[in-house]
């Protein structure tokens, strides 16, 4: 008996460390590309000076250990010029390390779970998977391998080329990684985007160019700044009491929005007023955030514990209730998930004072044209040189451009079903597979790839979190 996991980030590396501590006794067949092994695209080689979002003190590969990721940075020698670190003391607390040294700390703890006898590690490129009656072939470019169970850990979708862009050799489509981009000093350079991607793309191009860089977006609107993070333990808003309202099967959305209510009454969040902060302001909202640690960091805290429970009550809405959330209640939500570190936004402050960074709302359209981009708002056309896609990944398999052609074939065999709410059809809760046949014996898919049923689930955390809740009903 033969278990495959295709994908070695945070998803699949956490599939494979569950599994072995739950002692399964079937082999375990590990896929993924060289570059990509122990580190998945998120945390591969990149320059040092692009941070993770999320502080480094409070992060880790272990659920019961929080600080685990710090304690090992603190252990290690010859890592000094990876770790940057905060360059100012800040309110709040938080520490704040580099992408590529948590992908180090991932690889570290990859080394370690490829010693069991179980574990063989293939880096020949996956090119297809075919369902053989309840068993799995998996082809790579130089053989093929039969196994009877399969974790699905691909990460996330690629980017949308949404203006048709990506045959300009001006543009680029997706910006990581950021070191290989050389910047022409006299040129104009801008970014779709003003999220976090668009965010790092401003804190590598700044010091390399004399020209004022340009952020587009529909709304023109940043993250919050990451403040003083609390521990939140809720009350009233608990799976438990969620899911006793449940009505023939669905939760409904207005009993949530309720719970929700009198648990930030009980925290004594104010909500009226940070509701009145204009997001669309950036200028105002970052210096809000950076004024306000506490009030803000305590609402980043209260959102973080909801989105965690996310993939146990997004299922159980109906479509309406559904469409309602994402009309009304999604974006406040998202203004307060995955803020940005407190130096980048005094770094982006700074430059939009120095009028080095322009954040630019209501963009409409870009053509390119005798060499230059032209990108057109509501109001007026900017031309730049360079622009670089900062959108970030796209919720759904027709949009995106993948990097390769594995995922296409699963599709075109029925082995994965488009959601209309993004990725594609799983099982609530326990991630097994729908086909076109029905529910596949012993496959599994975890990740943003299934964002449309497990909803909010590609943080650090929730996907770790996803992995232990899978491996333990697969092995129950």
């Amino acid at each position: 008996m033969t278990i495959a996991i295709i994908g070695t980030g945070v998803a699949g590396m956490s599939v494979l460390k569950y599994l072995i501590k739950l002692k399964v006794k079937e082999d375990i067949l590990l896929f993924d590309d060289q570059k990509y092994l122990s580190k998945g695209r998120a945390f591969q080689y990149d320059h040092p000076d692009l941070l993770m979002n999320y502080p480094g003190n409070q992060l880790s590969m272990k659920l019961n250990k929080p600080d685990d990721f710090e304690k090992w940075v603190d252990a290690q020698s010859q890592i000094d010029e990876e770790k940057h670190q905060n360059e100012h003391e800040n309110k709040t607390g938080n520490v704040y390390y580099s992408r590529q040294l948590f992908g180090k700390y991932m690889q570290s703890h990859f080394e370690k779970y490829v010693q069991n006898k179980k574990v063989q590690v293939i880096t020949n490129h996956v090119r297809n998977m075919i369902q053989i009656d309840n068993r799995y072939e998996i082809q790579t470019q130089d053989e093929s391998y039969q196994v009877d169970t399969v974790f699905l850990a691909t990460g996330q979708f690629g980017t949308s080329d949404h203006y048709q862009l990506k045959e300009i050799e001006a543009f680029r489509l997706w910006p990581y990684p950021l070191h290989q981009l050389e910047v022409e000093h006299n040129k104009q350079y801008a970014v779709l985007g003003t999220g976090l991607s668009a965010v790092d793309c401003a804190r590598y191009i700044l010091p390399k160019t004399n020209q004022p860089l340009l952020l587009f977006s529909r709304k023109g609107q940043v993250q919050s700044v990451r403040g003083k993070m609390a521990n939140i333990q809720f009350k009233y808003l608990t799976i438990k009491n969620i899911h006793k309202h449940k009505e023939k099967g669905f939760i409904p959305l207005n009993k949530v929005v309720e719970l929700f209510i009198k648990e930030a009454k009980h925290h004594k969040i104010d909500i009226e007023t940070l509701l009145k902060i204009k997001r669309n302001d950036p200028v105002k909202a970052m210096q809000y955030d950076l004024n306000h640690p506490e009030t803000v960091g305590y609402l980043q805290s209260f959102i973080l514990k909801l989105t965690q429970q996310a993939s146990l009550i997004w299922p159980y809405f109906t479509n309406e209730d559904k469409d309602e959330y994402l009309q009304n209640y999604h974006q406040l939500l998202q203004n307060y998930t995955n803020p940005m570190p407190e130096d980048t936004a005094t770094e982006l402050l700074n430059a939009i004072q120095n009028k080095q960074l322009q954040i630019i709302p209501n963009m409409q359209d870009v053509t390119y044209l005798y060499n230059k981009f032209r990108i057109t708002t509501s109001n007026e056309e900017y031309r730049t040189h360079y622009l670089i896609n900062a959108t970030g990944p796209s919720k759904s398999f027709a949009q995106a451009i993948e990097p390769n052609d594995f995922i296409k074939h699963l599709f075109n065999q029925g082995l994965l079903i488009e959601h209309p709410y993004g990725g594609f059809y799983v099982t609530p809760e326990t991630n097994q597979v729908i086909t076109s046949s029905g529910i596949a014996p012993n496959f599994y898919m975890l990740g943003q790839k299934t964002g449309g049923v497990n909803f909010l689930n590609n943080g650090i955390v929730e996907l770790i979190q996803e992995a232990k809740r899978v491996v333990k009903n697969y092995t129950k």
